[in-house]
């Protein structure tokens, strides 16, 4: 770790991927890092520019300032007015919404009003979700969930399986890390909400400068975990970390 925070790393990719991997080898357990982006970047507006009849360029803005340019087939038969209303229907639904977030609503919220009045909804969703999905940056790093397989706890496949397939997915990590507060938070078995989870402990530590959030860092592991270490390790490190991202001397 002296090693670590003497390189003095500065950008944000190198830090918080080196202190994932610091974690997860040194706890033998999980560890997830997540920056503010996956939290706060939301949809801002989202355009639609037909450059045909069977393509047509999507323009979405977000709420960092970020422009992005995708071009997109258009399933046959949709017509112009039919992309108007779309566009119309996502810039009402869709604005302020995190990233992370937009393919939950677009089959929760949107499918069914899109159903009323736009025909082969199934296509255009699919359209929606692949132009919208894969925001560059993400800002997640999990390191070690291999781990997993080495604990006793999760010999069992199928329960492993279901660990393993959670970790995989963005929303799924931002959503277990929005169950908690700021600082260091202690969450035990049925304590995460997630059910794929509730056999596991799960320690979180937020770090911040000056009162503005830059991340948070956590640790996945079994019920048994050694928690004093645990949160000692992140203790420390939720406060560097914050450190070098604002290019202070700890």
């Amino acid at each position: 770790i002296r090693t670590f925070f003497a390189e003095k790393r500065t950008h944000w990719e190198d830090v918080t991927g080196h202190a994932a991997t610091i974690l997860s080898q040194m706890t033998n357990y999980t560890s997830i890092v997540l920056g503010p982006e996956t939290f706060k970047t939301t949809l801002k507006h989202f355009q639609l520019v037909p450059l045909n009849e069977h393509s047509a360029v999507a323009v979405i803005v977000t709420s960092a300032g970020h422009v992005e340019h995708r071009t997109m087939a258009i399933p046959e038969g949709i017509e112009m007015e039919d992309l108007r209303k779309i566009v119309n229907l996502l810039n009402d639904k869709l604005n302020g919404v995190p990233f992370y977030r937009i393919k939950s609503v677009l089959h929760s919220e949107i499918a069914s009003e899109l159903k009323r009045y736009v025909n082969r909804c199934e296509e255009i969703l699919t359209m929606l979700e692949q132009s919208l999905a894969d925001q560059k940056d993400p800002r997640v790093y999990l390191s070690g969930a291999g781990n997993m397989l080495t604990q006793p706890e999760f010999k069992d496949v199928d329960k492993a399986k279901l660990i393993l397939d959670t970790l995989e997915e963005t929303a799924n990590l931002a959503q277990i890390f929005q169950l908690g507060a700021g600082g260091i938070q202690v969450r035990i078995g049925t304590e995460n909400g997630m059910e794929a989870i509730q056999h596991c402990s799960l320690i979180t530590a937020t770090f911040a400068y000056d009162g503005q959030s830059l991340g948070t860092i956590g640790i996945l592991g079994p019920t048994r975990m050694e928690y004093g270490k645990v949160i000692s390790l992140l203790d420390y490190l939720s406060h560097d970390i914050a450190l070098l991202l604002t290019r202070r001397q700890p």
